[in-house]
């Protein structure tokens, strides 16, 4: 039962996989608002 709640999993699930693989879901999010952000300002000027 102590085995599975160890800092094993979290810490492998928020060092490695968070690091890694959320940092390009984030520089896409970042790109498609400023390109969204753009097209608004587009149609109000």
């Amino acid at each position: 039962m102590p085995e599975k709640p160890v800092v094993t999993s979290s810490e492998a699930a928020s060092a490695r996989d968070e690091n890694s693989s959320s940092l390009m879901p984030m520089l896409i999010a970042g790109l498609i608002l400023v390109v969204i952000g753009g097209i608004v300002v587009m149609w109000f000027v």
